[in-house]
C-alpha cells in the first residue's frame, strides 16, 4: 500500500485525533441545513480562519461513494495536471482509499500518468479530507492538483471529467482575494463569484487573469464550473462568505473565503 502522509497536520489543523474531532465539531455548530449538491467550492486555509466557511460547503455536500478533489498548486512541483498515485491518504482521523478505477479512466482520457511529486507538500487537498471524514463513513477520493492555468486547457479538463461515467462528487479547493483591505477584497470576490454563479467559466477565468486578482483556486474553480455547465447544472449559489478578519481582527490585509454550491 502506497500511502500519502499528511503534511498540514499540526499547522493548518490539529495533528491529534481528539483535538481535530473537537475542532470539526465546533466548526459545524450553528451551520444551518443546506440544500444538497454533488459539487462545491471550499476554502483551504487553516481551520481557525476558513473552517467555518468550509463547514457550509460540506454541509451542502451529499453523500457519495467517491469525492474528486481539485486543487491549485502551491509548490510548483510536478506536471501541469497531477493525479495522485497513492492508494490511500492518511489524516489523524484515519486512512482514506483512492478510487483507482476512476483514476485509471481519467488518466486514460487525459493521456497522463499518476504522479506523487505535486502532492507531497500540497495542503489544499489534504485540508478537505477531515471534513469528509466528519460527514461520511465510507467513501473514496481522487486527488488532482492542477498547475495549468490556460483557459482552453482547463476547459478541456472540465469537459473530459464531464464525460466520465463513474458516480462521483467534486470539491474545488480555493481561497479568494489575498492581502487586501476587507472592503476591497469583499467587492472583488463577489464580482468574481457572480461569474461562477452564472456558470460562466470563461468569464470567471478572464476576470481573474485580466484584473490580476489574487484568487488562489483559479484552475480548480474554472474546471468545476465548466464541468457543471456541461452536466446539466443551472447555477452556482454562494452559501457563505467570510474573510480572515473574523479570526484575526485585521481588516487591512485579509484573505477571502467562499462556500459555493452548484444546483
Amino acid at each position: 500500500m502506497k500511502a500519502r502522509e499528511p503534511s498540514a497536520a499540526g499547522s493548518y489543523y490539529p495533528a491529534q485525533k481528539e483535538q481535530l474531532e473537537k475542532q470539526l465539531e465546533s466548526l459545524f455548530e450553528n451551520v444551518p441545513k443546506q440544500e444538497k449538491t454533488k459539487c462545491v467550492i471550499a476554502p483551504h486555509a487553516g481551520y481557525v480562519y476558513s473552517g467555518k466557511t468550509a463547514a457550509y460547503s460540506f454541509k451542502a455536500l451529499q453523500e457519495n461513494k467517491t469525492f474528486m478533489i481539485l486543487s491549485p498548486s502551491h509548490t510548483g512541483l510536478g506536471p501541469e495536471v497531477s493525479v495522485s498515485d497513492a492508494t490511500e491518504w492518511k489524516t489523524p482521523l484515519g486512512n482514506v482509499q483512492l478510487d483507482t478505477v476512476l483514476r485509471e479512466k481519467l488518466l486514460t482520457k487525459i493521456g497522463i500518468e499518476a504522479d506523487n511529486l505535486a502532492h507531497i507538500d500540497e495542503h489544499s487537498i489534504e485540508l478537505q479530507i477531515p471534513f469528509l471524514q466528519k460527514m461520511f463513513k465510507e467513501f473514496k477520493i481522487l486527488p488532482i492538483t492542477i498547475m495549468e492555468q490556460r483557459f482552453e486547457e482547463l476547459e478541456k479538463i472540465g469537459n473530459i471529467i464531464a464525460k466520465l461515467e463513474n458516480d462521483f462528487s467534486i470539491i474545488a479547493s480555493g481561497d479568494f482575494t489575498h492581502h487586501e483591505p476587507v472592503e476591497t477584497a469583499t467587492k472583488k470576490d463577489h464580482e468574481a463569484i457572480k461569474k461562477i454563479e452564472k456558470l460562466d467559466a470563461e468569464g470567471f477565468h478572464q476576470k481573474v487573469v485580466s484584473e490580476n486578482l489574487s484568487i488562489c483556486g483559479l484552475s480548480p474553480i474554472t474546471v468545476l464550473t465548466q464541468y457543471c455547465k456541461k452536466t446539466g447544472f443551472e447555477k452556482g449559489r454562494l452559501l457563505h462568505y467570510d474573510t480572515s478578519a473574523t479570526a484575526t481582527g485585521d481588516k487591512e490585509s485579509v484573505v477571502g473565503y467562499a462556500a459555493i454550491g452548484f444546483y
